[in-house]
């Protein structure tokens, strides 16, 4: 397991004590701990872990919705500690049953750490399909533009925007910009 970086939340000196040995004895590093939702919140910002150990039941405030803030802000991977299974808000995080065995704290922590990767990329996916479909908005409205003030048919106006684009170097969509741009401001003096 390579060295990864750790914050343990839980009120109990011995179970934070715990697991801490059992993540040393792993190779992982445990930056800090925390015995309070308000403190790990702190700490988490401040000494950025790739993962928050979190004992459902930490005190001082909800531990799931906090769990809920870091995942949301991208802070670090999160692994919920618990006692039973009946609570069905734990669906939406990985968790490891107490007494925490080596065994199930490497699975456990890999499960956190690999869940953690796939949603940084989908987040970069959509991001990207995003933009995508941001730039074929902005292409489509000056399409429309050159369609309509220089009389073109739809493939003569992309064909317009994308030679435009390869002759000046520079994206399809700056071309489209400054189209729609050049025709609002022609469009303002006019009125």
């Amino acid at each position: 397991m390579p060295r990864i970086k750790v914050l343990v939340a839980d009120a109990s000196e011995t179970r934070r004590s715990a697991l801490r040995d059992g993540l040393v004895r792993l190779g992982c590093q445990v930056l800090a701990e925390a015995n309070s939702v308000p403190d790990m919140l702190r700490k988490v910002r401040t000494v950025l872990p790739d993962l928050v150990i979190i004992d459902e039941g930490l005190e001082g405030g909800n531990a799931l919705e906090a769990a809920r803030i870091i995942e949301s802000d991208d802070l670090a991977a999160i692994l919920i500690m618990v006692r039973r299974r009946d609570n069905p808000d734990l669906k939406e995080f990985h968790y490891c049953f107490y007494p925490v065995t080596e065994t199930s704290l490497v699975a456990a922590v890999d499960a956190a750490l690999l869940y953690r990767e796939r949603i940084r990329g989908l987040r970069k996916e959509v991001q990207k399909l995003k933009e995508t479909l941001n730039t074929r908005k902005v292409v489509e409205k000056a399409k429309g533009i050159l369609m309509k003030t220089m009389n073109l048919d739809e493939e003569q106006a992309h064909r317009l925007i994308q030679k435009q684009s390869m002759n000046k170097g520079i994206p399809v969509r700056e071309v489209a910009r400054a189209i729609i741009l050049t025709y609002e401001i022609g469009k303002e003096t006019k009125d």
